[in-house]
Protein backbone atom coordinates (compact mmCIF):
# COMPACT_ATOMS: atom_id res chain seq x y z
CA UNK A 1 0.00 0.00 0.00
CA UNK A 2 2.88 2.25 1.02
CA UNK A 3 4.46 1.95 -2.21
CA UNK A 4 1.77 2.18 -4.13
CA UNK A 5 1.06 5.65 -2.39
CA UNK A 6 4.69 6.57 -3.04
CA UNK A 7 4.48 6.02 -7.02
CA UNK A 8 0.89 8.26 -7.00
CA UNK A 9 2.78 11.19 -4.82
CA UNK A 10 5.84 11.20 -7.03
CA UNK A 11 3.78 11.29 -9.98
CA UNK A 12 2.23 14.48 -8.94
CA UNK A 13 5.47 15.57 -8.17
CA UNK A 14 6.88 15.34 -11.77
CA UNK A 15 3.93 17.12 -13.05
CA UNK A 16 5.18 20.88 -13.06
CA UNK A 17 8.44 20.21 -14.50
CA UNK A 18 7.19 18.61 -17.39
CA UNK A 19 5.66 19.34 -20.64
CA UNK A 20 1.73 19.74 -20.91
CA UNK A 21 -0.10 16.88 -23.02
CA UNK A 22 -2.20 16.32 -26.13
CA UNK A 23 -4.43 13.24 -26.66
CA UNK A 24 -5.91 11.52 -29.57
CA UNK A 25 -8.96 10.08 -30.34
CA UNK A 26 -10.08 9.64 -27.15
CA UNK A 27 -7.12 8.73 -24.86
CA UNK A 28 -4.72 6.00 -26.40
CA UNK A 29 -3.85 4.05 -22.95
CA UNK A 30 -7.45 2.76 -22.57
CA UNK A 31 -7.07 -0.89 -22.94
CA UNK A 32 -10.62 -0.79 -24.52
CA UNK A 33 -9.73 2.06 -26.96
CA UNK A 34 -9.54 -0.89 -30.12
CA UNK A 35 -9.00 1.04 -33.37
CA UNK A 36 -8.44 4.92 -31.74
CA UNK A 37 -5.71 3.23 -30.02
CA UNK A 38 -4.23 2.51 -33.25
CA UNK A 39 -3.35 5.91 -34.28
CA UNK A 40 -1.34 6.45 -31.02
CA UNK A 41 0.89 3.43 -30.97
CA UNK A 42 0.17 0.64 -33.81
CA UNK A 43 1.21 -1.90 -31.59
CA UNK A 44 -2.13 -1.56 -29.90
CA UNK A 45 -4.40 -3.02 -32.22
CA UNK A 46 -3.14 -6.73 -31.18
CA UNK A 47 -5.08 -8.26 -28.18
CA UNK A 48 -6.88 -5.07 -28.19
CA UNK A 49 -9.98 -6.59 -26.17
CA UNK A 50 -11.54 -6.72 -29.50
CA UNK A 51 -12.92 -9.67 -32.32
CA UNK A 52 -13.86 -6.73 -34.71
CA UNK A 53 -13.59 -2.81 -33.66
CA UNK A 54 -15.64 -0.64 -36.24
CA UNK A 55 -15.00 3.33 -36.69
CA UNK A 56 -18.21 5.05 -37.65
CA UNK A 57 -17.01 8.34 -37.39
CA UNK A 58 -14.73 10.59 -34.90
CA UNK A 59 -13.30 13.62 -34.98
CA UNK A 60 -10.23 14.80 -32.66
CA UNK A 61 -9.13 18.98 -32.54
CA UNK A 62 -6.75 20.49 -30.17
CA UNK A 63 -5.78 24.09 -30.59
CA UNK A 64 -3.24 25.86 -28.30
CA UNK A 65 -2.85 29.82 -28.40
CA UNK A 66 -0.67 31.71 -25.86
CA UNK A 67 -3.37 34.55 -26.06
CA UNK A 68 -6.45 33.96 -27.04
CA UNK A 69 -8.79 30.15 -28.75
CA UNK A 70 -9.27 28.35 -31.95
CA UNK A 71 -12.41 27.77 -33.52
CA UNK A 72 -13.35 24.12 -33.02
CA UNK A 73 -14.84 23.23 -36.54
CA UNK A 74 -14.21 26.12 -39.12
CA UNK A 75 -10.98 25.31 -41.93
CA UNK A 76 -10.56 27.31 -44.14
CA UNK A 77 -11.32 26.20 -47.80
CA UNK A 78 -7.99 27.57 -49.16
CA UNK A 79 -5.83 28.36 -46.30
CA UNK A 80 -2.86 30.89 -46.39
CA UNK A 81 -0.30 32.68 -44.03
CA UNK A 82 -3.01 34.57 -42.87
CA UNK A 83 -6.67 32.64 -42.42
CA UNK A 84 -5.77 28.94 -42.26
CA UNK A 85 -7.38 29.77 -38.63
CA UNK A 86 -10.02 31.29 -36.94
CA UNK A 87 -8.46 33.50 -34.54
CA UNK A 88 -10.06 34.49 -31.37
CA UNK A 89 -10.85 38.35 -31.02
CA UNK A 90 -8.43 38.27 -27.83
CA UNK A 91 -4.75 38.20 -29.66
CA UNK A 92 -2.61 39.77 -27.80
CA UNK A 93 -2.02 42.83 -29.87
CA UNK A 94 1.27 44.44 -27.95
CA UNK A 95 2.94 40.93 -28.11
CA UNK A 96 5.18 40.11 -31.32
CA UNK A 97 5.76 36.60 -29.90
CA UNK A 98 2.14 35.07 -30.21
CA UNK A 99 1.67 31.50 -31.02
CA UNK A 100 -1.09 29.17 -32.16
CA UNK A 101 -1.27 25.89 -33.16
CA UNK A 102 -4.64 23.70 -34.27
CA UNK A 103 -4.71 20.21 -35.25
CA UNK A 104 -7.50 18.64 -36.90
CA UNK A 105 -8.22 14.63 -36.76
CA UNK A 106 -11.34 12.78 -38.50
CA UNK A 107 -11.26 9.47 -38.75
CA UNK A 108 -13.94 8.24 -40.95
CA UNK A 109 -15.30 4.93 -41.72
CA UNK A 110 -11.94 1.96 -40.35
CA UNK A 111 -11.71 -1.73 -38.70
CA UNK A 112 -10.00 -3.26 -36.96
CA UNK A 113 -9.91 -7.32 -36.35
CA UNK A 114 -7.96 -9.15 -34.58
CA UNK A 115 -7.25 -12.53 -36.38
CA UNK A 116 -6.01 -14.76 -33.24
CA UNK A 117 -4.81 -13.45 -29.90
CA UNK A 118 -1.07 -12.99 -31.73
CA UNK A 119 -1.64 -10.83 -34.91
CA UNK A 120 -4.20 -8.38 -36.01
CA UNK A 121 -5.01 -6.10 -39.11
CA UNK A 122 -6.26 -2.76 -39.44
CA UNK A 123 -7.44 -0.25 -41.99
CA UNK A 124 -7.33 3.17 -41.44
CA UNK A 125 -9.06 6.08 -42.81
CA UNK A 126 -8.13 9.53 -41.81
CA UNK A 127 -8.91 13.31 -42.45
CA UNK A 128 -6.31 15.72 -40.87
CA UNK A 129 -5.68 19.21 -40.79
CA UNK A 130 -2.10 21.01 -39.03
CA UNK A 131 -1.52 24.75 -38.63
CA UNK A 132 0.63 26.13 -36.83
CA UNK A 133 1.24 29.79 -36.45
CA UNK A 134 4.62 31.16 -34.27
CA UNK A 135 6.44 34.88 -33.54
CA UNK A 136 3.40 36.89 -35.26
CA UNK A 137 2.23 40.24 -34.52
CA UNK A 138 -0.88 40.23 -32.54
CA UNK A 139 -2.20 43.79 -33.51
CA UNK A 140 -1.61 42.36 -37.22
CA UNK A 141 -3.63 39.78 -36.69
CA UNK A 142 -6.52 41.55 -35.04
CA UNK A 143 -7.05 43.65 -37.53
CA UNK A 144 -6.72 40.75 -40.34
CA UNK A 145 -9.64 38.87 -38.26
CA UNK A 146 -11.80 41.47 -37.07
CA UNK A 147 -11.58 42.70 -41.38
CA UNK A 148 -9.92 45.88 -39.71
CA UNK A 149 -13.05 46.88 -37.44
CA UNK A 150 -11.04 48.86 -35.47
CA UNK A 151 -11.95 52.18 -33.72
CA UNK A 152 -7.65 53.53 -32.99
CA UNK A 153 -4.92 53.73 -35.87
CA UNK A 154 -1.72 50.54 -34.77
CA UNK A 155 1.23 49.89 -36.37
CA UNK A 156 2.60 46.72 -36.77
CA UNK A 157 5.75 44.97 -37.11
CA UNK A 158 5.36 41.33 -37.29
CA UNK A 159 7.59 38.05 -38.15
CA UNK A 160 5.69 35.56 -40.45
CA UNK A 161 6.38 31.92 -39.95
CA UNK A 162 3.72 29.15 -40.50
CA UNK A 163 2.68 26.00 -41.96
CA UNK A 164 -0.84 24.78 -42.90
CA UNK A 165 -1.13 21.24 -44.40
CA UNK A 166 -4.40 19.30 -44.88
CA UNK A 167 -4.77 15.38 -46.31
CA UNK A 168 -6.13 12.32 -46.18
CA UNK A 169 -4.51 9.01 -45.40
CA UNK A 170 -5.11 5.38 -45.88
CA UNK A 171 -3.47 3.10 -43.36
CA UNK A 172 -2.94 -0.09 -43.43
CA UNK A 173 -1.92 -2.07 -40.02
CA UNK A 174 -0.48 -5.46 -38.91
CA UNK A 175 0.84 -6.08 -35.23
CA UNK A 176 1.93 -9.68 -33.58
CA UNK A 177 2.81 -10.69 -30.30
CA UNK A 178 6.62 -11.41 -29.70
CA UNK A 179 6.87 -12.81 -26.13
CA UNK A 180 3.93 -14.46 -24.18
CA UNK A 181 5.40 -15.30 -20.98
CA UNK A 182 4.64 -15.43 -17.24
CA UNK A 183 5.79 -12.35 -16.18
CA UNK A 184 6.65 -10.54 -19.45
CA UNK A 185 4.70 -9.79 -22.69
CA UNK A 186 5.77 -7.90 -25.74
CA UNK A 187 3.82 -7.06 -28.96
CA UNK A 188 5.09 -4.95 -31.63
CA UNK A 189 2.97 -3.25 -34.68
CA UNK A 190 3.06 -0.90 -37.59
CA UNK A 191 1.25 0.91 -39.95
CA UNK A 192 1.66 1.56 -43.43
CA UNK A 193 0.33 5.11 -44.97
CA UNK A 194 -0.78 6.07 -48.52
CA UNK A 195 -0.89 9.93 -48.40
CA UNK A 196 -3.11 12.54 -50.19
CA UNK A 197 -2.13 16.24 -49.90
CA UNK A 198 -5.18 18.19 -50.25
CA UNK A 199 -3.32 21.67 -49.84
CA UNK A 200 -0.61 23.04 -48.16
CA UNK A 201 0.92 26.60 -47.55
CA UNK A 202 4.19 28.09 -46.14
CA UNK A 203 4.70 31.47 -45.45
CA UNK A 204 8.35 32.90 -43.87
CA UNK A 205 9.51 36.46 -43.82
CA UNK A 206 8.47 40.08 -42.11
CA UNK A 207 6.21 42.41 -42.65
CA UNK A 208 6.15 46.38 -41.45
CA UNK A 209 3.43 49.20 -41.63
CA UNK A 210 0.16 50.76 -40.48
CA UNK A 211 -3.70 50.79 -41.06
CA UNK A 212 -5.96 53.58 -40.38
CA UNK A 213 -9.76 52.93 -39.17
CA UNK A 214 -12.66 53.83 -41.31
CA UNK A 215 -14.65 52.57 -44.44
CA UNK A 216 -11.81 54.23 -46.54
CA UNK A 217 -8.56 53.53 -44.59
CA UNK A 218 -5.99 52.06 -45.97
CA UNK A 219 -2.86 49.76 -45.31
CA UNK A 220 0.03 50.86 -45.64
CA UNK A 221 2.98 48.37 -46.08
CA UNK A 222 6.65 50.05 -45.39
CA UNK A 223 8.68 46.95 -45.59
CA UNK A 224 8.12 43.28 -46.85
CA UNK A 225 10.33 40.33 -47.17
CA UNK A 226 8.26 36.93 -47.86
CA UNK A 227 8.79 33.42 -49.05
CA UNK A 228 5.13 32.56 -49.59
CA UNK A 229 4.20 28.85 -50.99
CA UNK A 230 0.58 27.84 -51.90
CA UNK A 231 -0.10 24.51 -53.51
CA UNK A 232 -3.56 25.94 -54.50
CA UNK A 233 -4.88 28.24 -56.77
CA UNK A 234 -4.87 31.47 -55.66
CA UNK A 235 -8.39 32.68 -56.85
CA UNK A 236 -10.17 29.98 -54.77
CA UNK A 237 -12.79 32.01 -52.49
CA UNK A 238 -11.59 32.02 -48.69
CA UNK A 239 -14.79 30.61 -47.22
CA UNK A 240 -14.72 28.82 -44.36
CA UNK A 241 -16.07 25.06 -44.59
CA UNK A 242 -17.72 23.02 -41.65
CA UNK A 243 -15.24 20.11 -40.71
CA UNK A 244 -17.63 17.10 -42.18
CA UNK A 245 -18.01 18.59 -45.32
CA UNK A 246 -14.12 18.87 -45.18
CA UNK A 247 -13.89 15.56 -44.37
CA UNK A 248 -15.18 13.36 -46.64
CA UNK A 249 -14.86 15.86 -49.97
CA UNK A 250 -11.74 16.71 -52.13
CA UNK A 251 -9.69 13.19 -52.31
CA UNK A 252 -8.34 14.81 -55.35
CA UNK A 253 -4.16 13.89 -55.14
CA UNK A 254 -2.98 17.67 -55.51
CA UNK A 255 0.20 15.86 -54.13
CA UNK A 256 0.94 12.25 -53.25
CA UNK A 257 3.58 10.57 -50.56
CA UNK A 258 4.07 7.54 -48.42
CA UNK A 259 4.32 7.50 -44.68
CA UNK A 260 3.78 5.18 -41.58
CA UNK A 261 3.89 4.88 -37.88
CA UNK A 262 5.82 2.04 -35.66
CA UNK A 263 5.26 1.19 -32.14
CA UNK A 264 6.52 -1.04 -29.22
CA UNK A 265 4.23 -2.13 -26.17
CA UNK A 266 6.05 -3.94 -23.13
CA UNK A 267 3.62 -5.32 -20.09
CA UNK A 268 4.98 -7.01 -16.88
CA UNK A 269 2.93 -9.36 -15.15
CA UNK A 270 4.01 -10.36 -11.68
CA UNK A 271 1.87 -13.01 -9.65
CA UNK A 272 -0.23 -10.76 -8.00
CA UNK A 273 -2.12 -9.36 -10.90
CA UNK A 274 -1.52 -12.18 -13.62
CA UNK A 275 -4.23 -14.35 -12.69
CA UNK A 276 -5.48 -16.11 -15.71
CA UNK A 277 -6.91 -19.42 -15.42
CA UNK A 278 -7.06 -21.97 -18.20
CA UNK A 279 -10.04 -21.15 -19.07
CA UNK A 280 -9.94 -17.84 -19.64
CA UNK A 281 -8.82 -15.88 -22.79
CA UNK A 282 -5.77 -13.71 -22.22
CA UNK A 283 -6.67 -11.35 -24.96
CA UNK A 284 -9.68 -10.26 -23.11
CA UNK A 285 -8.63 -9.83 -19.79
CA UNK A 286 -6.23 -7.27 -18.39
CA UNK A 287 -3.13 -8.92 -16.37
CA UNK A 288 -0.44 -6.55 -16.16
CA UNK A 289 0.53 -4.63 -13.01
CA UNK A 290 2.87 -2.31 -15.28
CA UNK A 291 2.53 -1.23 -18.91
CA UNK A 292 5.23 0.67 -21.02
CA UNK A 293 4.55 1.70 -24.61
CA UNK A 294 6.37 3.63 -27.54
CA UNK A 295 6.46 4.73 -30.58
CA UNK A 296 7.38 6.99 -33.64
CA UNK A 297 4.49 8.42 -35.27
CA UNK A 298 3.46 10.50 -39.16
CA UNK A 299 7.05 9.26 -40.61
CA UNK A 300 6.71 10.42 -43.80
CA UNK A 301 5.99 13.04 -46.32
CA UNK A 302 3.93 14.81 -49.33
CA UNK A 303 5.16 16.00 -52.22
CA UNK A 304 2.99 18.57 -54.75
CA UNK A 305 5.08 17.57 -58.49
CA UNK A 306 5.08 19.77 -61.70
CA UNK A 307 5.96 17.91 -64.58
CA UNK A 308 7.88 20.19 -67.39
CA UNK A 309 6.25 21.35 -69.88
CA UNK A 310 2.36 20.79 -68.89
CA UNK A 311 -0.03 23.28 -68.23
CA UNK A 312 -0.14 24.70 -64.46
CA UNK A 313 -3.10 22.85 -62.36
CA UNK A 314 -4.08 22.47 -58.77
CA UNK A 315 -1.79 21.76 -56.61
CA UNK A 316 1.64 22.75 -58.00
CA UNK A 317 3.53 24.27 -56.06
CA UNK A 318 3.69 27.98 -56.75
CA UNK A 319 7.01 29.76 -54.85
CA UNK A 320 6.79 33.38 -54.87
CA UNK A 321 8.89 36.09 -53.13
CA UNK A 322 7.28 39.01 -52.35
CA UNK A 323 8.83 42.34 -51.53
CA UNK A 324 8.57 45.83 -51.66
CA UNK A 325 11.70 47.04 -53.18
CA UNK A 326 12.25 49.34 -50.20
CA UNK A 327 9.23 51.66 -50.77
CA UNK A 328 6.58 52.48 -48.90
CA UNK A 329 3.02 50.54 -50.62
CA UNK A 330 -0.87 51.53 -49.59
CA UNK A 331 -3.32 48.46 -50.30
CA UNK A 332 -6.92 49.32 -49.83
CA UNK A 333 -8.64 47.48 -47.27
CA UNK A 334 -11.45 46.12 -48.79
CA UNK A 335 -9.07 44.86 -51.19
CA UNK A 336 -7.74 42.76 -48.58
CA UNK A 337 -11.29 42.08 -46.80
CA UNK A 338 -12.36 40.64 -49.96
CA UNK A 339 -9.35 38.99 -51.45
CA UNK A 340 -7.15 38.53 -48.68
CA UNK A 341 -3.39 40.01 -47.97
CA UNK A 342 -1.51 37.96 -50.13
CA UNK A 343 -3.75 38.49 -53.21
CA UNK A 344 -4.04 42.03 -52.57
CA UNK A 345 0.13 42.26 -51.85
CA UNK A 346 0.59 40.29 -55.32
CA UNK A 347 -2.00 42.41 -57.21
CA UNK A 348 -0.45 45.62 -56.26
CA UNK A 349 1.90 47.45 -59.14
CA UNK A 350 4.41 48.60 -56.48
CA UNK A 351 5.27 44.78 -55.18
CA UNK A 352 7.42 42.77 -56.91
CA UNK A 353 6.52 38.95 -57.50
CA UNK A 354 8.45 36.23 -58.06
CA UNK A 355 6.55 33.38 -58.76
CA UNK A 356 8.48 29.75 -59.57
CA UNK A 357 6.58 26.59 -59.72
CA UNK A 358 7.92 23.32 -59.44
CA UNK A 359 8.17 20.33 -57.03
CA UNK A 360 7.78 20.92 -53.28
CA UNK A 361 8.12 18.15 -50.36
CA UNK A 362 6.15 18.62 -47.04
CA UNK A 363 6.83 16.61 -44.15
CA UNK A 364 4.36 15.40 -41.88
CA UNK A 365 4.77 16.67 -37.68
CA UNK A 366 6.81 13.62 -36.98
CA UNK A 367 6.28 12.51 -32.95
CA UNK A 368 7.73 10.46 -30.36
CA UNK A 369 4.91 8.79 -28.00
CA UNK A 370 5.65 7.25 -24.89
CA UNK A 371 3.40 6.17 -22.05
CA UNK A 372 3.52 4.56 -18.93
CA UNK A 373 0.38 2.54 -17.34
CA UNK A 374 -0.37 1.34 -13.95
CA UNK A 375 -3.09 -0.69 -11.78
CA UNK A 376 -3.39 0.79 -8.66
CA UNK A 377 -3.47 -1.73 -5.63
CA UNK A 378 -3.85 -4.90 -8.03
CA UNK A 379 -7.11 -3.30 -8.36
CA UNK A 380 -7.72 -4.03 -12.66
CA UNK A 381 -10.69 -1.15 -12.66
CA UNK A 382 -8.50 1.97 -11.49
CA UNK A 383 -5.11 2.99 -13.36
CA UNK A 384 -3.30 5.58 -13.34
CA UNK A 385 -0.87 6.67 -16.74
CA UNK A 386 1.42 9.14 -17.94
CA UNK A 387 1.74 9.73 -21.99
CA UNK A 388 4.43 12.11 -23.33
CA UNK A 389 4.56 13.20 -26.21
CA UNK A 390 7.99 14.43 -28.07
CA UNK A 391 8.08 16.58 -31.44
CA UNK A 392 11.23 14.94 -33.72
CA UNK A 393 10.30 18.35 -35.82
CA UNK A 394 11.11 22.26 -35.23
CA UNK A 395 8.90 25.08 -35.70
CA UNK A 396 11.47 26.56 -37.46
CA UNK A 397 11.95 23.61 -40.21
CA UNK A 398 10.93 24.35 -43.80
CA UNK A 399 7.69 22.91 -45.05
CA UNK A 400 6.63 21.21 -42.03
CA UNK A 401 4.32 21.63 -39.28
CA UNK A 402 5.81 21.19 -35.36
CA UNK A 403 3.79 19.92 -32.19
CA UNK A 404 4.87 21.14 -28.42
CA UNK A 405 6.03 18.85 -26.11
CA UNK A 406 3.16 17.29 -24.04
CA UNK A 407 2.61 15.63 -21.25
CA UNK A 408 -0.65 13.92 -19.49
CA UNK A 409 -1.37 12.66 -16.21
CA UNK A 410 -4.74 10.50 -16.15
CA UNK A 411 -5.92 8.45 -13.25
CA UNK A 412 -9.16 6.18 -14.47
CA UNK A 413 -11.43 3.88 -13.77
CA UNK A 414 -11.78 1.31 -16.59
CA UNK A 415 -14.06 -1.92 -17.36
CA UNK A 416 -15.07 -4.00 -20.31
CA UNK A 417 -18.27 -1.29 -21.32
CA UNK A 418 -17.53 1.70 -19.41
CA UNK A 419 -14.29 4.07 -18.92
CA UNK A 420 -14.20 7.13 -16.88
CA UNK A 421 -10.85 9.50 -17.27
CA UNK A 422 -9.89 12.38 -15.65
CA UNK A 423 -7.03 14.16 -17.13
CA UNK A 424 -5.02 16.79 -15.94
CA UNK A 425 -2.97 18.97 -17.88
CA UNK A 426 0.13 21.51 -17.61
CA UNK A 427 1.00 23.79 -19.96
CA UNK A 428 4.62 24.79 -19.98
CA UNK A 429 4.94 27.67 -22.02
CA UNK A 430 2.21 29.90 -19.51
CA UNK A 431 1.84 27.67 -16.61
CA UNK A 432 -1.53 26.75 -16.62
CA UNK A 433 -3.08 23.56 -15.22
CA UNK A 434 -6.08 22.46 -17.13
CA UNK A 435 -8.56 19.74 -15.94
CA UNK A 436 -10.64 17.36 -18.23
CA UNK A 437 -12.93 15.13 -18.38
CA UNK A 438 -13.47 11.85 -20.94
CA UNK A 439 -16.28 8.73 -21.30
CA UNK A 440 -16.27 5.34 -22.78
CA UNK A 441 -19.94 3.77 -22.74
CA UNK A 442 -20.69 1.05 -24.94
CA UNK A 443 -20.11 2.60 -28.62
CA UNK A 444 -19.13 6.60 -27.63
CA UNK A 445 -16.11 7.57 -26.77
CA UNK A 446 -16.97 11.33 -25.81
CA UNK A 447 -14.46 14.12 -23.70
CA UNK A 448 -12.06 16.71 -23.53
CA UNK A 449 -8.39 17.28 -22.10
CA UNK A 450 -9.00 20.59 -21.40
CA UNK A 451 -12.55 21.12 -19.92
CA UNK A 452 -11.98 23.85 -17.44
CA UNK A 453 -10.22 25.37 -20.35
CA UNK A 454 -13.61 25.35 -22.48
CA UNK A 455 -15.90 26.69 -19.82
CA UNK A 456 -13.63 29.14 -18.82
CA UNK A 457 -12.94 29.96 -22.29
CA UNK A 458 -9.29 29.70 -22.01
CA UNK A 459 -6.44 29.41 -24.18
CA UNK A 460 -6.00 25.63 -24.82
CA UNK A 461 -9.05 23.69 -26.38
CA UNK A 462 -10.05 20.18 -26.80
CA UNK A 463 -12.56 17.98 -27.74
CA UNK A 464 -12.81 14.30 -29.27
CA UNK A 465 -15.93 12.41 -30.03
CA UNK A 466 -16.52 9.17 -31.45
CA UNK A 467 -19.04 6.54 -32.22
CA UNK A 468 -17.92 3.12 -32.71
CA UNK A 469 -19.37 -0.52 -32.83
CA UNK A 470 -17.56 -2.61 -30.44
CA UNK A 471 -17.17 -6.78 -30.68
CA UNK A 472 -15.52 -7.59 -27.95
CA UNK A 473 -12.93 -10.99 -27.58
CA UNK A 474 -14.87 -13.71 -25.51
CA UNK A 475 -13.80 -14.12 -21.87
CA UNK A 476 -14.21 -17.40 -21.41
CA UNK A 477 -12.51 -19.73 -24.75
Amino acid sequence: MKKNQLLILSLLFWLPLISFSQTGHGFGFDNYNGIYGVTTNPANSVQSKYRWHINGISYHQIGIADYGAIDYFDLETNPNAFNGLNFSENIDQSSNTNFMVADSDIMLPSVLYNISNNHSVSLILRSRAFSDYTGFNGQLFSALNSNFDNTEEASFNSTINNTTNHWKEVGLNYALVLVNSNYHFVKIGGTAKYLMGSKAVEARGTISGSYTPGASGNVTITDLDLTYLSTTETNLPNEPKKFYSTAFGNFDNNGTGYGGDIGLVYEWRPRETNRVDVRSNAGAVNTYKLKISAAILDIGQITYEHMANIEPKRGVGLNQLINTNGSTVSVEKNEIIDNGLINALKNNPNVSPNPQQGKVTFVLPQTLNIGLDYIIFNDKSYYLNINYIKSLTKNNDLYTNSRLDLITLTPRYETQKFSLYLPITYEQGSSDVYAGFGLRYGPLTIGSAALSSIVMDGKMKHVYVGLNLPLFQDIFR
